[in-house]
């Protein structure tokens, strides 16, 4: 922290004087082999030293660009995942999570034969009509680092060919349009010749770039010039159809290899496949809505720009180019330090300079530029693209509208980029392969005429220790006929040459003024690097929306959160479950609902570790270092995840303390009526009572919207594990994607299960009454079965091929009905609402229950068996749907959102108990647990297997009498015994009422004879 701000001796801030920012995260090492793996493919690739576990890929400098590289390389040392996964798990702890998990797809590795589509540029390229379609090249004039044998080199060439099978196109035009087809491999690709001189060397390279045939082949040229001084240049040259700059990375890694005769990895998907799956994509039902946004955009804006002609003409030999340049420094802190503090790409800052100096020199509002993207999205699971060569470029335009800030226009221009759907490339797909009426419309947009591309850091391509090529300083020849036209009025090519940006401004002097055109480049050199300034002064930060896609907060809701950006890692909705604990949290914070509590005894505990193992579990899960939000201007709650979560454990000594289990015992209320703050993490509280010299009573208390008893059970495991110092495996998911899951879920099937399962309620089904005089709070009851009545229910439920959960909930329903004397009866179940789909999720912490309705008709006439059987399955129709908010099954049942039943059940299926006893290798000797959970209801009933079936009622005062709670256990378990007796009784038959009940009821409450006075009439008597 500064204590004050540098000042120049003129009194202005001295920027250069102000301390580099510290990391936004500290350095973790990568623990396991595969974090290990990915970090060193990052490092290597990025060109930094090390990576960490929680560095954020794009802080440390990666693009899209970069991100395919990433891919690729990782999938050569056969680790699987996509470049979208990448964008989507930004660290590599969370990255490796995905990677373990994916599997690569099979792909033909056969050779492509046949016709295959053209992708939008492609016919973008001949709709344009160039006079010499043949030369329009890319190419790289290289400087051998050792010398080429040029039979090797011819051959590593055909085998490069057979390999990328786009390299064997060739294109005809045909009535209805190009077409490319897939011919055999060209007999000669390499010239091999001798220059005396530079002027040769360019003749020679002048020559080759003219060589190329679109209708015969080849769209490939190599040409070794051997020097006088006996040093040689290679020249390679490819017709910009069948090339991108992706594609040249993969070209030169494979050309390298195949000339050293190695094996080159798997194909690829071919350019073929993509072309046919986007082709089809274009016209199918989901790009409508990309349409309506493409259209949308591209209402009213302005495309005109200060120029001499705007109907001039732009012929390429007049072409000349400003070249703009960003200090090594500046390019530093642009490509690894500026991102962090507004979560940027690279390209969010230089387009945000571009706006807003486009804009100030245009007098618009919005600039309208057109950019390209490397094109290579995961639309379709079964193609990956990341080592498939072909020029797969997107083009599509986008309006720019920056703010009067810079931090406000970051925001703003990052916001307008991420809007874009799948990066722009359904733009191309519609304009050129969508339906008629479609093509139509989009080729009636406004046309942007500035063109701005960044092309990444190249430099790395040459970096290899290992690497056969350097550029070559002397010029490639011309790439283009002097006659193309330029493709816009502006183009804007940017790269990082040498640790430094360069940003080349290509025009035609008919159209701009030289001077006007250099002034416009230094103009956005200072935008641009006042930009990055601003990102590297302490204090400077903030973020989007779009920062937190599953918040569904706009950006004016997201700023009204009382938060400091540099602390939040992630915010997004509530779970339904959430939703409800919140609710009943607030509406009665005095009652505690949901604070949990378990206090355990320990010996031989040391604190300092304890303490050092509950830290380092709490960063290892999003989920408990979050806290909650509802107020101002949100429309629904949200969480937000902390970068980090303090854990304090507070100790107390009560060594000379007598009578402690009375204060133990207050000391427990007290910290579960003291609550939760629950915008501040974490929402638990560790508090050791030490009461001889190795013996500690722990109370922790947590907040239920946390966190189930499954994850529960979980997290003391891995505290213990850690405090062992046993290395604890990352778990394979994160609470995020439960939540995104329950996004995408069928809103219309779900409501039309509910309302089917509702229509044969009456009405609520409620145990309980309001107590007059009663007191408050809740009561406990707890009944444990016989061990061998547990042996014969765990029998009989295997005989009938039902879980034991099933069973007991089938006893509850026939309990239900007796005692409400309604035919079809509800109660509300808890379910586990872990969805098998989801990758790792029976290793996350979290809150994944969820309190469903179970509704049933309690026939007396159907058998044991077939009851269990319907209930098993009405359990199972549940469970595609189990994930509904119980508010809004409430909503749909028409009672007025009254709820359905007073009553839950909970099978508990991993009590924190085995958790503890499983601990042996921490040294710690835990007592037996004691739990208190609370819920909004008036009756739990809490279902725990454990040597015995155990049953816990929690009652509050105000809805029942102890008595009748204890009745109803008695009834449970007497049904329960009586099923297992016989499993083809009737359920009418089945006795519920012991045999002191049964001597109440049938002798007891019918005793009615008495003595009556004879002498007196018998209406005297009733009067």
């Amino acid at each position: 922290r500064l204590e004050q701000m540098p000042l120049s001796p003129n009194g202005k801030l001295d920027r250069k004087a102000l301390p580099k920012p510290e990391a936004a995260q500290p350095y973790e090492a990568p623990q396991s082999a595969l974090e290990q793996r990915i970090a060193a493919i990052w490092a290597q690739v990025l060109g930094v030293e090390h990576v960490g576990l929680n560095d954020n890929f794009f802080e440390r400098g990666g693009d899209s660009i970069i991100s395919i590289q990433v891919v690729s390389r990782a999938r050569a040392e056969g680790i699987h995942f996509s470049a979208k996964a990448l964008f989507q798990h930004q660290t590599v702890r969370s990255l490796a999570r995905v990677a373990q998990l994916q599997t690569a797809h099979v792909i033909d590795q056969g050779p492509v034969q046949g016709l295959t589509p053209l992708l939008p540029f492609q016919q973008l390229f001949f709709e344009r009509e160039l006079p010499h379609a043949h030369h329009w090249n890319q190419s790289l004039l290289l400087t051998p680092r050792q010398p080429l044998e040029a039979e090797r080199l011819a051959a590593a060439l055909q085998a490069i060919t057979r390999h990328h099978d786009v390299l064997r196109l060739s294109f005809s035009q045909q009535a209805d349009g190009w077409v490319a087809r897939h011919d055999a491999p060209s007999a000669s690709l390499l010239w091999h010749e001798r220059v005396q001189d530079a002027s040769e060397l360019l003749a020679l390279c002048e020559r080759a770039q003219r060589s190329l045939d679109l209708q015969h082949g080849p769209l490939l040229r190599a040409v070794l010039a051997e020097l006088a001084d006996g040093s040689q240049r290679l020249l390679l040259v490819m017709h910009h159809l069948v090339v991108d700059g992706v594609s040249w990375r993969v070209f030169l890694e494979d050309l390298q290899s195949l000339y050293r005769q190695r094996t080159l990895p798997a194909k690829t998907s071919s350019f073929k496949a993509w072309a046919e799956r986007l082709q089809a994509h274009a016209r199918g039902p989901s790009m409508q809505a990309e349409k309506d946004f493409w259209l949308q955009q591209l209402q009213g804006v302005a495309t005109d720009l200060p120029c001499r002609d705007p109907h001039g003409a732009c012929p390429g030999r007049l072409a000349q180019t400003v070249v703009s340049q960003l200090d090594a420094e500046h390019t530093r802190q642009l490509l690894q330090q500026a991102p962090t503090a507004y979560r940027t790409q690279i390209n969010d800052l230089l387009l945000t300079a571009l706006a807003r100096v486009i804009c100030q020199w245009s007098g618009h509002a919005s600039s309208l530029i057109q950019l390209e993207g490397h094109g290579r999205e995961d639309l379709f699971d079964d193609i990956d693209l990341t080592r498939t060569l072909g020029w797969f470029t997107s083009l599509f335009p986008v309006r720019l509208t920056p703010a009067a800030t810079l931090a406000g226009s970051i925001k703003q221009i990052k916001a307008q980029l991420r809007a874009i759907p799948n990066k722009g490339l359904g733009f191309g797909a519609l304009r050129y392969l969508g339906d008629a009426s479609t093509r139509q419309a989009f080729s009636q947009l406004p046309q942007p005429r500035i063109t701005f591309n960044y092309l990444g850091q190249f430099d790395g391509s040459f970096d290899q220790p290992d690497g056969l090529f350097a550029p070559a300083s002397e010029p490639a020849g011309a790439e283009q006929s002097p006659d193309t036209p330029l493709s816009n009025w502006l183009t804007l090519n940017g790269q990082v040459y040498g640790g430094e940006l360069q940003i080349g401004w290509t025009f035609s002097p008919l159209m701009f003024e030289a001077r006007e055109i250099e002034a416009l480049s230094e103009a956005f050199t200072r935008e641009l690097t006042a930009l990055i300034e601003h990102c590297c002064t302490p204090g400077n930060s903030g973020f989007t929306a779009c920062d937190f896609p599953l918040s569904r907060l706009d950006q004016a809701q997201l700023e009204s959160l009382p938060l400091a950006a540099e602390g939040v890692e992630d915010i997004y909705t509530l779970s339904p479950m959430q939703q409800g604990m919140l609710f009943h949290t607030l509406y009665e914070q005095a009652a505690g609902d949901y604070i949990n509590q378990v206090r355990v005894t320990a010996e031989g505990l040391d604190v300092a570790r304890f303490q050092q193992a509950w830290q380092a579990t709490v960063q290892a899960h999003e989920v408990l270092r979050t806290g909650f939000f509802w107020e101002g201007q949100l429309e629904w709650p949200c969480q937000v995840v902390y970068r980090d979560a303090p854990v304090r454990i507070e100790v107390l000594d009560w060594r000379a303390m007598p009578e402690r289990e009375l204060e133990l015992h207050n000391l427990q209320r007290a910290q579960r009526r003291q609550g939760f703050d629950l915008a501040k993490a974490p929402l638990l509280r560790l508090l050791l009572v030490r009461t001889d010299e190795q013996r500690h009573e722990l109370i922790y208390t947590y907040h239920h919207i946390l966190m189930d008893g499954w994850s529960n059970s979980r997290l003391f495991g891995e505290v213990l594990q850690r405090y062992a110092g046993v290395a604890v495996p990352e778990a394979g998911g994160r609470y995020r994607d439960y939540i995104g899951w329950l996004q995408q879920r069928d809103a219309d099937a779900t409501e039309a299960f509910w309302r089917a399962q509702l229509s044969a309620l009456q009405t609520p089904t409620r145990l309980g009454s309001r107590q007059p005089d009663a007191i408050d709070g809740y009561g406990d009851y707890r009944y444990s079965l016989a061990q061998s009545l547990t042996a014969r229910l765990e029998a009989f439920a295997r005989c009938n091929k039902v879980t034991l959960n099933t069973l007991v909930q089938a006893a509850w329903l026939i309990l239900l009905q007796r005692h409400s004397g309604q035919a079809v009866v509800s109660f509300g179940a808890t379910v586990a609402g872990r969805p098998a789909e989801l990758s790792g999720v029976e290793q996350q912490l979290g809150l994944f229950i969820n309190t469903l309705p179970v509704i049933c008709a309690v026939d007396g006439q159907h058998t044991v068996a077939d009851w269990l059987q319907a209930v098993q399955a009405q359990n199972l129709a549940l469970r595609e749907h189990e994930h509904t908010g119980l508010y809004d099954i409430q909503r749909w049942a028409g009672q007025g959102g009254a709820a359905l039943f007073d009553n839950i059940l909970v099978f508990e299926n991993y009590p924190v108990s085995k958790a503890l006893e499983q601990s042996g290798g921490s040294g710690i000797r835990f007592g037996v647990p004691k739990a208190h959970e609370q819920t909004s209801y008036p009756l739990t009933v809490l279902v725990d297997l454990g040597e015995t079936l155990s049953l816990h009622f929690s009652f509050a005062h105000g809805y029942f009498k102890a008595s009748t709670v204890h009745g109803y256990g008695r009834h449970l378990v007497n049904l329960l015994q009586a099923m297992v007796d016989d499993g083809q009784q009737r359920l009418g038959d089945l006795p519920m009422l012991d045999i002191t009940e049964r001597r109440q009821v049938l002798q007891d409450w019918n005793a009615t004879a008495r003595d009556y006075p004879l002498q007196r009439c018998v209406h005297e008597l009733i009067e």
